[in-house]
């Protein structure tokens, strides 16, 4: 999957395999130096920040945790971090403002731009986004985001829970990425480019 930069990661909900393939999707093994983009709906920078220390190789140029949504209270005031601020934690108090979502990607992509890390970004979930955003709106938030990680010359992952949207929702927002692995039920990998 190296000449692809927008990857759609598809997992059964709870899949013991979909940790094991967001790692090796954060951590290509041509690049040494990364900075790591973490857009995260149902988890806290905690989790992200224990999930890489568990299985990333390297220590990460700079890291950046975005927290969307409702549990972003919680985790702010546990960490102490500035709301909506600057820094390796920011939030976006409401899962469903897409506005400040992309001000803040852009804002990490642009910071970043002139490194020579490579850019990673996880983003866990669209199944969470789509619980707060038509998919109508969604597609068209995912095209103008996903072109911006394309132009950064980022490599990026999305994953999604496709049993719990209608096939033509799924067909939708699979469109706009141009590779995909997929883990079925008994934690077999497949992948897929377009």
């Amino acid at each position: 999957m190296s000449d692809t930069s927008n990857i759609l990661l598809c997992t059964p909900p709870m899949s013991p395999a979909a940790e094991d393939s967001c790692m090796e999707l954060l951590t290509p093994p041509a690049e040494t130096e990364l900075n790591v983009l973490w857009v995260a709906y149902s988890r806290t920078p905690d989790s992200c920040l224990t999930q890489w220390r568990q299985h990333g190789t390297t220590q990460p140029n700079d890291i950046s945790i975005i927290n969307v949504g409702d549990s972003v209270r919680s985790a702010v005031a546990a960490n102490g971090a500035s709301h909506g601020g600057p820094g390796p934690i920011q939030t976006v108090p409401s899962a469903g403002d897409l506005t400040g979502l992309g001000i803040a990607i852009s804002n990490v992509l642009s910071q970043w731009a002139e490194t020579d890390a490579q850019t990673v970004v996880c983003f866990d979930s669209l199944t969470a986004l789509l619980q707060y955003v038509e998919p109508e709106k969604s597609y068209e938030f995912l095209h103008v985001l996903t072109g911006r990680l394309f132009a950064a010359d980022a490599i990026a992952h999305f994953h999604i829970s496709p049993d719990a949207h209608d096939d033509q929702t799924v067909e939708m927002i699979r469109s706009l990425f141009d590779g995909e692995v997929s883990i079925t039920e008994d934690s077999d990998r497949i992948v897929l480019t377009r």
